[in-house]
C-alpha cells in the first residue's frame, strides 16, 4: 500500500486524543495510551481494528496472569523468579508459534510489568494494573475515533489489500523451526530473570522499561534479533534526542506541547508507516519520542525522568544484544558448519 501523508496526520491526531483521554482519566502512565495509538494506527483500517482487539485481549490476559503470579509469589523471591521465567518462556514461544502473535507478546509484557513491580515496588502493583487497562483502551478508542472521522473527512478510503499480500488482519503465518522456537523461548524466559539479578546488584535504571524493551525486541532468529536490536537502538537515540529537545522548547504550555507532539509523530510516522527496511527505526523512534514527551497529566517539568526511561530502553537493547551474542556462540559450537 502506497504511503499517504494523510495517514500520518491521522496517527498524530490519534496520539494526541489518546494523551488527552489518559490525562482526563488521571492515568498513572499516560505514555502507554499514546504508544498504543502509535502502534495500532495504520493505513489499513481492518488491520488496525484487528490489532487493537488483540492489544486489548492481550492486556486483559496479561493482567490476569501477572496479577495472579504477583499475588501468589509475594515475598518469595524463588517463586517470583520461576513465575517470571515461565511467563517469559511461554509468551515468547507462543509469540512465534501462534497466528495471534501480537496478543501473546502484549500479554507477556503486561504480565512481566506486574511481576517486576511486585519485586521493585509491591505497593504499586494493583494501581498499575488498574490504570494499564484504561491506558490501553484510551489508545484504542482514540485510533478508532480518529480513523472513522478523519478518513472520510480527508477525502480517501483505505484500499483493499491485493490478493496474496498479508496484513495483520489476515497474517501470513510462517512456521518456525522447533529448534529456533525453543532457543527464543529459552532467551525469553532467562533474560528477564537476568535483568532483575543485574538490577539488584547494580541498580539499573527503570527495570520495567528494560524488561519490556528486551522482550519486545526478541526474534526467533539470532541474526534477525541483532538487526532488530540495532535498529531499535538507533530509533531510541533518534526519537529520544528529538523528544528531549522538544521538552526544552515546549515550556509548560499545553498548546505548544500539543503542537510538538502531533508534529513529531507526523514526522516519525513517515518512516514508521512507510514499510521500508528502516521502518522499525521509525517505529521505535516514535516510542522513544512518546515516552520522553508524555509523562504525567501535564507537560514535562523535568528531563530527569525522561532520561531514566530512555536509559532503561537502551539498557534493554544492549542486554538483549549480549544475550544474542552468547546464543550465537553456542549455536556455532553445537551446529556443524554454522561458523563457516
Amino acid at each position: 500500500m502506497r504511503f499517504d501523508v494523510r495517514h500520518s496526520l491521522i496517527t498524530g491526531a490519534s496520539c494526541w486524543v489518546a494523551a488527552t483521554l489518559a490525562f482526563f482519566l488521571h492515568c498513572e502512565s499516560p505514555w502507554w495510551a499514546v504508544i498504543s495509538a502509535w502502534i495500532v494506527s495504520g493505513p489499513d483500517l481492518h488491520a488496525s481494528a484487528f490489532r487493537a482487539g488483540l492489544r486489548v485481549l492481550g492486556t486483559l490476559a496479561g493482567y490476569g496472569v501477572g496479577y495472579s503470579v504477583a499475588h501468589l509469589a509475594a515475598g518469595d523471591p524463588f517463586a517470583q523468579v520461576i513465575g517470571m521465567a515461565l511467563v517469559g518462556a511461554i509468551g515468547t514461544y507462543q509469540r512465534f508459534r501462534s497466528r495471534y502473535s501480537y496478543a501473546w507478546i502484549i500479554g507477556c509484557i503486561t504480565a512481566q510489568i506486574l511481576i517486576v513491580l511486585a519485586i521493585t515496588d509491591p505497593s504499586s502493583v494493583y494501581r498499575t494494573a488498574h490504570y494499564r487497562l484504561y491506558e490501553i483502551i484510551s489508545g484504542v478508542v482514540a485510533v478508532t475515533l480518529c480513523q472513522r472521522l478523519l478518513v472520510p473527512l480527508l477525502g480517501f478510503e483505505t484500499s483493499p489489500v491485493p490478493a496474496g499480500q498479508s496484513t495483520e488482519s489476515s497474517p501470513g503465518f510462517v512456521p518456525v523451526a522447533r529448534r529456533k522456537l525453543l532457543t527464543a523461548a529459552f532467551v525469553g524466559g532467562l533474560l528477564p530473570v537476568a535483568i532483575m539479578v543485574l538490577w539488584s546488584r547494580f541498580s539499573l535504571p527503570s527495570p520495567v522499561q528494560i524488561v519490556v524493551t528486551a522482550l519486545a525486541t526478541i526474534d526467533h532468529d539470532v541474526a534477525s534479533a541483532q538487526v532488530k536490536a540495532a535498529q531499535r537502538l538507533l530509533g531510541c537515540l533518534t526519537g529520544g534526542a528529538l523528544g528531549c529537545l522538544t521538552v526544552f522548547l515546549s515550556s509548560n504550555s499545553f498548546a505548544i506541547w500539543s503542537l510538538f507532539l502531533v508534529g513529531g509523530i507526523v514526522i516519525l510516522s513517515r518512516l514508521h508507516l512507510g514499510g521500508g527496511r528502516w521502518s522499525y527505526v521509525g517505529t521505535q523512534g516514535g516510542v522513544a519520542y512518546i515516552v520522553t514527551l508524555v509523562t504525567g497529566n501535564h507537560a514535562p517539568e523535568s528531563i530527569l525522568p525522561l532520561v531514566n526511561r530512555l536509559a532503561g530502553m537502551i539498557s534493554g537493547v544492549l542486554l538483549l544484544s549480549a544475550a544474542c551474542y552468547v546464543v550465537r556462540l553456542w549455536e556455532e559450537r553445537t551446529t556443524p558448519g554454522l561458523a563457516s
